[in-house]
């Protein structure tokens, strides 16, 4: 009976130390084997949506790089360079007049450019207004509500603001302003008409299910290529050059697992970069200083 015992107990004992060793073994992978890359993105949808829209998009980067990506939250396009400045993420994506300030104000770098529907590199700003609303210049807008998204936006603000000025148009000579943070939001603003007419991005159209052939666009930007992905300083190179291989390699634009990977995206693809494509935006930039 006592020889019995024995053996169950020992029975017993290796059982529980053959779990342990399994669970310690999952913990350890989870923590040492899988390292962890912050991302952060300037805030096209909710915090939420962004992580959904985008979760087929990492899970493959997951695949190609080993590393497992952590999401960070923003509200406005400064948290997004506030986030990359301080190093709470290592890498994000952002809009050109973004990028110049972070790359002029503490120094990123790229990891890519990104592209739209058939490899489209550009986008456009554009002032919209319903096609009732009287509205048929620009000149026409004194007095008028208007929406802008967030004052670090290239097309939510920055170039249509500039327009406004070379125009005669100050802030003063509107009723009233709303900065509504998202392009969708602005475009809805005004297709609800909550606002006169609004600033917006070409591809918040792919974002909101309106009928467009009530507005009218009284004025569209020259191309602007599409944002950038960015890294901060910190990231060592090895890393870098891991992530930038990955996005390059996923990103190009006869892969046919693209639809899947972006498809709640209006991202479609990527493309190498260089700082000299944003100089337009530092141009105009320098011009709304100078005024």
């Amino acid at each position: 009976m006592n020889h019995y015992r024995s053996i169950k107990d020992y029975v017993l004992g290796g059982l529980l130390l053959i779990l342990q060793i399994c669970l310690s073994g999952q913990s350890g992978y989870a923590q040492s084997s899988q390292e962890v890359i912050k991302v952060t993105i300037i805030p096209h949808r909710s915090n939420l949506g962004n992580e959904e829209a985008y979760n087929a998009f990492f899970s493959r980067m997951e695949v190609e790089t080993g590393y497992t990506f952590e999401w960070i939250g923003s509200k406005t396009y400064d948290d997004v360079i506030k986030n990359i400045k301080t190093g709470k993420a290592e890498m994000g994506y952002v809009g050109p007049f973004a990028y110049v300030d972070a790359q002029d104000s503490f120094g990123v770098r790229l990891i890519c450019r990104t592209l739209s529907e058939d490899s489209e590199e550009f986008y456009h700003s554009m002032i919209v207004t319903q096609k009732n609303s009287g509205i048929e210049n620009i000149q026409d807008l004194k007095g008028r509500t208007f929406a802008f998204t967030d004052p670090k936006s290239t097309s939510g603000y920055l170039f249509p603001m500039t327009q406004l000025k070379k125009s005669g148009i100050s802030l003063s000579d509107f009723s009233d302003v709303r900065y509504l943070k998202r392009h969708a939001n602005s475009l809805l603003a005004v297709y609800m008409g909550d606002v006169d007419a609004g600033a917006t991005s070409v591809t918040a159209v792919d974002k909101v299910d309106i009928d467009m052939d009530k507005l009218k666009i009284i004025w569209k930007s020259e191309p602007i290529y599409r944002g950038p992905w960015i890294a901060g300083n910190d990231l060592p190179d090895d890393k870098f050059e891991k992530i930038k291989k990955a996005m390059l390699k996923i990103g190009k634009p006869d892969r046919s697992e693209n639809d899947e990977i972006f498809n709640e995206l209006t991202t479609k693809g990527f493309i190498e970069a260089k700082d000299s494509d944003y100089d337009n935006i530092r141009e105009v930039i320098k011009w709304m200083k100078n005024q």
